[in-house]
């Protein structure tokens, strides 16, 4: 089981990224908004009808999330987050 993780508002992202997994601040810091959007479409896949039934069908709907992709090697994901920074400070 992966280990339990600290949820916050999308706002704080930017502020979040600042710091690596053992709470130390990362060096140099990072601007997620200039770091490379990249797009990944994940699916989320539902039986439509009884499971025994030969016609009930597999249903699959796209989700789309995306990420911020920094030179540094860091990726991080920023669904929740774009847009966000714009509009609050």
């Amino acid at each position: 089981m992966a280990p339990m993780v600290e949820t916050f508002h999308p706002a704080r992202l930017q502020q979040h990224a600042q710091y690596l997994p053992n709470g130390k601040a990362r060096k140099p810091s990072v601007e997620l908004k200039d770091c490379d959007l990249k797009e990944l479409i994940q699916y989320e896949c539902n039986l439509s009808g009884p499971r025994e039934s030969p016609r009930s069908k597999i249903v699959c709907e796209p989700i789309l999330k995306l990420f911020r992709q920094c030179a540094n090697g860091l990726t991080v994901e920023t669904t929740s987050w774009e847009g966000v920074h714009d509009r609050v400070r």
